[in-house]
Parts: C-alpha cells; sequence; structure tokens
C-alpha cells in the first residue's frame, strides 16, 4: 500500500470509528448492559416491573447512566479529550445558567402546546399520562426520580448529545446532519410515552441541541433540560394530589 492510499484510507477509518463510537453511546449498549445488571442482581423475572415499579425504575436509569460515563470516560481517554472539548467549562457559566433557566418554562410552553394539538387533532395519541411518572407512589420515589432525571436526563442525555454532535462535526458531515439525525433517533428513544412523547422529546432535541451549538457550552442546556425534568415531575406529582 503506497502514501496515497494511506491517505485515502485514514478518512475511512475515522469516518467507521466515530459511527461505532455513537453506537456505543447512543444508550443501546448500555441499556442492555444496565439489564443485565439488574437482573443479576434482581433476576431475570423482576424486570418485567420495570414500567411499573419507580424504584426500580430509578435504578435502571441510573446504572445506564453510570455506564454510559465509564464508556465516555474511556473514549475520551482514548482520543485525549476533556469535558471543556465538549463545552463542559466554567467561561460565561452564570451567563449559560441563566440562558438555560430561561428555555426551561419554554420547554413547559411546547409540551402543553403539543398536547393541545394532539387532544384536538389526533386524539387517538394524545397522552394522557406519562407511563413512567405514573409509578411514582410517594414523595420519597418522587425524590428519587428527580435526582435520577437530572443525573440520566440533564447530565447524561447532554453529554451524549455533545459527544455525538462532536462525531458529527469532525467526520460525518457536520454538527446540522447530526443534530437532525440524532434529534430523529432522541426522540424515538422515548417511545414508551407514545407518538406524542416521541414528538414532543424530537423537538427538545432540536431546540437543546441548536441551544448547545450556538452557545458552544454545555452548561445552558445541563441546567435547562434538569430544570425543565424538574419541573414537569413537580408539577405531575401535585397536580395527581390536587386530582385525589
Amino acid at each position: 500500500m503506497n502514501k496515497d492510499d494511506n491517505l485515502s484510507f485514514s478518512p475511512w477509518f475515522a469516518r467507521l470509528r466515530a459511527v461505532f463510537e455513537i453506537l456505543l453511546i447512543s444508550g443501546l449498549i448500555t441499556s442492555f448492559l444496565a439489564s443485565l445488571i439488574m437482573a443479576a442482581i434482581f433476576g431475570r423475572d423482576r424486570l418485567g416491573i420495570l414500567d411499573t415499579n419507580a424504584n426500580f425504575l430509578v435504578a435502571f436509569l441510573l446504572l445506564e447512566s453510570a455506564a454510559t460515563f465509564i464508556l465516555l470516560w474511556i473514549l475520551m481517554k482514548t482520543h485525549r479529550e476533556a469535558l471543556p472539548d465538549f463545552g463542559l467549562r466554567k467561561m460565561q457559566w452564570k451567563t449559560n445558567v441563566l440562558l438555560g433557566l430561561m428555555l426551561a418554562p419554554l420547554l413547559m410552553l411546547v409540551n402543553g402546546a403539543v398536547g393541545m394539538v394532539f387532544h384536538l387533532f389526533l386524539p387517538q395519541y394524545a397522552l394522557e399520562r406519562n407511563p413512567l411518572t405514573n409509578t411514582i407512589q410517594s414523595p420519597g420515589q418522587l425524590a428519587l426520580f428527580i435526582l435520577a432525571a437530572i443525573i440520566a436526563g440533564g447530565i447524561k442525555e447532554e453529554l451524549q448529545r455533545a459527544f455525538i454532535l462532536r462525531r458529527f462535526r469532525h467526520h460525518l458531515g457536520g454538527s446540522a446532519i447530526g443534530l437532525i439525525i440524532w434529534s430523529l433517533v432522541f426522540g424515538v428513544g422515548h417511545y414508551v410515552q407514545g407518538a406524542q412523547g416521541i414528538f414532543v422529546a424530537t423537538i427538545y432535541g432540536f431546540i437543546l441541541g441548536i441551544f448547545y451549538l450556538t452557545r458552544g457550552s454545555l452548561i445552558g442546556p445541563i441546567t435547562a433540560h434538569a430544570v425543565y425534568d424538574t419541573l414537569a415531575l413537580l408539577l405531575y406529582w401535585f397536580s395527581a394530589d390536587i386530582q385525589t
């Protein structure tokens, strides 16, 4: 193989490696690993109650997040990358936190608007209650769920998004293509919440991805995502309490 062959091979190898790393971080493998650990600890017959037991669901979310963090750390070490490379840095952190706090209510409004559209025009696909939050039965479980939402949603999913967009930016056609593809994948990943949940999550993926790309910082998206999840869970809990 001559020098020119080496040069032509290298970009393709980088692309294939980027695709492989995206698949590693996408959640497919980490969810499988978390399921194996849950099965080893509690038994395979108990995995079926993940959708009905908040404690088991929280344990699964935290295990899956831990597996993702470990894989991210390994890949970052392999490429000699650090968290600041993905936008987790102190520069203008106050401004980014403030913008994240301002974005969270907007996400709530988007959720409400989409819900209204589905109830008016697609009532057969409208989401009456989030099946995941329906598992919460006590204030203690609510607190655990909020903790899991902040770690698995606010931190893990935004690190995941930043890693994947960075791989698209450098090896797979650019951040815009990555934003479109990953937002759609992110939406489909919320399939347990039905068609409305998929649609809302896809929109959130676009909004948070654009926020990250325009600011170049993870602080804002992490803040917005974590605050939104917390507000959504508190709203669910208190609205359910009022109804009962």
